[in-house]
């Protein structure tokens, strides 16, 4: 018998409000208690997740443009939230797996630098949820201190590499006595072809 673990989705769309301290500017606004359907994680998926390690967030979709639901997790260390504060790091993971004709899943990658550690950006936990579009997924991240910065990577599926490239960043930044306010957009053009698979969300640490 193949045993399966139950798992909570809180799939934490962005959302797009009016910022009412900048008239004229659309800005992000999570809504972080959205909760779907549950999903369970067979045995056969929850082997590639890292010992010590748990799923923190679980999102279905098809990703690939094949009609078929996919599934991706997003893993931390156990029990992440009680060392918030502890000084340990608190890396995470993203695990891709494509759904197959069969009700099952096929494990495609793992990235262990693309989703925001827990304590990697200023006094808030900067992961802020991911969302899966048709042939889309998009990571979200959140910085805060008191200079405010809200990222959206949109990732598209290329049909001919097989694979997810970055197309669009999104970045609000804002101070908070609200003295500066920038709203920017960069795509391909601006930053060249990046790969899922491999991207580094803090390129600057890795150098």
């Amino acid at each position: 018998m193949k045993q399966k673990q139950p798992v909570k989705i809180n799939d934490t769309l962005p959302e797009v409000r009016l910022d009412s301290a900048y008239p004229g500017h659309e800005a992000f606004n999570w809504n972080l208690e959205r909760q779907t359907e549950k999903i369970l994680l067979s045995a056969s998926i929850t082997k590639f997740i890292k010992k010590g390690q748990e799923s923190i967030d679980t999102f279905s979709g098809d990703i690939n443009n094949d009609n078929i639901l996919d599934l991706i997790l997003v893993t931390g260390i156990t029990g992440e939230d009680t060392l918030r504060f502890s000084g340990i790091d608190l890396p995470r993971e993203l695990l891709v797996f494509a759904g197959q004709g069969n009700k099952t899943y096929k494990f495609l990658f793992k990235n262990s630098k693309a989703i925001p550690c827990g304590n990697c950006c200023g006094m808030s936990d900067p992961y802020g949820g991911m969302t899966i579009n048709k042939g889309q997924i998009i990571i979200n991240e959140y910085c805060a201190s008191n200079w405010k910065s809200i990222s959206e990577y949109r990732f598209r599926y290329n049909s001919k590499l097989s694979d997810w490239l970055l197309d669009t960043v999104v970045t609000e930044s804002y101070a908070f006595d609200h003295d500066y306010y920038s709203l920017d957009t960069t795509t391909q053009k601006d930053f060249g072809k990046k790969s899922l698979r491999n991207f580094i969300m803090y390129e600057d640490e890795e150098k």
